[in-house]
């Protein structure tokens, strides 16, 4: 009896003082994703995409995202796939028909943290995120501004 009740003193004890993980807010993933953009770049609006698996006879799901983006004005798209997703997240940049930038390269498999846009245009621009092999992910999406060209 007395060792049942120091059992029970011990792991009443060790649970009054355990500490709980706590998954990330929204607001600190965006935070973490934004810095890294880099020093040289001002944080301007932030995106997330989740997505469920794309099953094998439909066309890969994205998530589309739309923005007037400014002439002369260089920018730095960034994305950053949670970590417990089960797809790798990237991003692709079009304007009204022609892919102007990517985060992944379907060809080699090679894949990007970012990559920059110098705007030669003041235009709509439209962003989709999409996730390798059409696997579900979530992942967030940060546009920032480097400098005026």
């Amino acid at each position: 009896m007395k060792n049942i009740v120091l059992i029970l003193a011990v792991l009443f004890l060790s649970a009054s003082y355990s500490v709980k993980l706590q998954a990330q807010t929204e607001a600190q993933k965006v935070e973490l994703c934004s810095k890294m953009a880099g020093k040289d770049a001002s944080y301007l609006k932030d995106f997330t995409a989740d997505l469920p698996a794309t099953k094998s006879n439909e066309k890969t799901q994205s998530y589309k995202f739309s923005l007037l983006l400014q002439k002369s004005t260089r920018y730095r798209i960034t994305i950053c796939t949670d970590d417990d997703s089960p797809g790798r997240g990237y991003v692709q940049l079009f304007d009204k028909e022609k892919m102007l930038g990517s985060s992944y390269n379907p060809q080699t498999g090679k894949e990007y943290k970012s990559f920059e846009f110098d705007c030669q245009k003041a235009d709509a621009y439209h962003f989709f995120v999409q996730f390798v092999d059409g696997k579900a992910g979530k992942a967030i999406v940060i546009l920032s501004y480097v400098k005026r060209l």
